[in-house]
């Protein structure tokens, strides 16, 4: 299962939108974890993951049948008349079909039937439970919270035209023309630029960048799947 949240007035920055909430088939729950409410935000997203037990993952698909998500047709969710708003994309992939429904506006229930705001009520709150350790917890392997760790990362650089930031330097090769990291280079890199906000700059051969760091997820196997 994944979940994304695309468009709006806060249009995320990132060239390639990363999901708030995967759920796969062994287990594995990769979620966006907290953030401050400092501005700009931290340059490398709060990636966190746990992983369910057998017994887990099926209170998952228990709660995505509830929610509607696996009805056909899915569950109507109405439109609130509101602008600049995103959309949240829930895909469910079982048992060899997938199903999406796409709602606008999630958060907002005026102009909305009793009906479709009890739906947009049962879809959040099943969102909400699936990336929830806390609220998984009989269900969740022991000591598997922790900080995702990709094993790969899509980099993306762009000649830096702010007015403001700080300046890092970049710890590896050139960076004009990287735009895929794997193994030791992708934790160092990334082990770096925590400490940087978005749109600081990366020096590199006496030129300075912008660079935007998205994660790969583990079923995104080369830098491909996310441009």
């Amino acid at each position: 299962m994944r979940v994304v949240t695309t468009g709006g007035f806060a249009e995320s920055r990132q060239p390639a939108q990363l999901p708030q909430l995967s759920v796969f088939g062994d287990g594995r729950v990769i979620t966006i974890g907290p953030t401050t409410l400092e501005f700009p935000g931290p340059a490398v997203p709060n990636l966190q993951e746990f992983r369910l037990i057998r017994r887990g993952l099926a209170h998952v698909i228990d709660g995505a049948r509830d929610a509607g998500l696996l009805d056909d047709p899915p569950p109507d969710y109405g439109d609130p008349g509101i602008t600049d708003q995103p959309t949240t994309t829930v895909t469910v992939r079982l048992d060899g079909r997938s199903r999406t429904v796409d709602v606008y506006a999630l958060d907002f229930s005026d102009r909305v039937t009793a009906v479709q705001r009890e739906n947009r009520k049962r879809l959040t709150n099943f969102i909400e439970l699936a990336g929830d350790p806390d609220a998984l917890l009989p269900f969740v392997v022991p000591d598997s919270k922790r900080r995702y760790e990709p094993a790969a990362v899509a980099v993306f650089v762009r000649p830096w035209d702010a007015t403001d930031g700080d300046t890092h330097a970049w710890p590896l090769g050139d960076l004009a023309g990287t735009d895929c990291l794997g193994g030791s280079d992708a934790t160092t890199a990334l082990d770096a630029a925590r400490s940087a906000r978005e749109g600081d700059a990366c020096e590199s051969a006496g030129a300075r960048y912008t660079v935007t760091f998205r994660p790969l997820l583990p079923d995104e196997h080369t830098c491909e799947n996310v441009n």
